[in-house]
């Protein structure tokens, strides 16, 4: 099923990369994923978040593919307190690259128009650290496969001009992705909230 979300993505994205209406865009992500490992505080941080869009018409009023290939970031902290003002931190760092596919509807046809969005979404870890206060060490995946997520997209935003796009995302990720700490894994489920402002050239 991965193999086929995956090709559907990749197939729809080249399509789409065809059009002549590019742009870039930038903006904020916030992350909420899902985050398990036994007896510490656990912090996530917001990240960066951008790079290139395509836009192209389906052909049906109001409709459009969007399709982006993006960079972000995402953090996220382990605190483990042994009391007596004592204890270590340990901060996961990762840079991905995403490519997320949304199908666009724009409703009413004014010179300010709001749209809903929804789609979905693949993205692969790039590099990572793992960073205390002793040490910095590249994070270590259980599988290699665990770099990979995948999931869907639905959001909601506004055509300020016919060139200014400002739209808010959530993302929700299906692929739980174990990382090496020592001898123990840390569970990651990728979630999280994106704002961003696009120019269409």
């Amino acid at each position: 099923m991965k193999t086929l979300f995956i090709t559907i993505l990749f197939l729809a994205g080249t399509y789409t990369a065809g059009s002549q209406t590019i742009g870039v865009q930038a903006g904020i992500r916030l992350n909420t994923s899902a985050i398990r490992y036994a007896g510490v505080d656990i912090s996530r941080k917001a990240g960066f978040e951008g790079g290139l869009s395509y836009q192209h018409p389906i052909g049906l009023p109001g409709l459009n593919f969007r399709a982006a290939i993006l960079y972000f970031n995402q953090e996220f902290s382990l605190e483990n307190d042994m009391g007596n003002n004592t204890g270590i931190t340990y901060h996961f760092m990762e840079d991905n690259l995403k490519l997320p596919l949304i199908v666009e509807w724009t409703p009413f046809p004014a010179q300010i128009k709001p749209f809903v969005q929804a789609g979905l979404y693949t993205s692969y870890a790039i590099s990572g650290n793992i960073k205390d206060s002793d040490s910095r060490n590249s994070i270590i995946y259980e599988k290699a496969g665990h770099r990979l997520d995948y999931g869907i997209v639905i959001g909601a935003g506004v055509y300020l001009t016919r060139q200014i796009i400002l739209d808010v995302r959530y993302e929700h990720g299906f692929a739980g992705r174990n990382l090496m700490l020592g001898d123990q894994t840390v569970y990651v489920c990728n979630k999280g909230y994106s704002a961003s402002l696009c120019y269409l050239f």
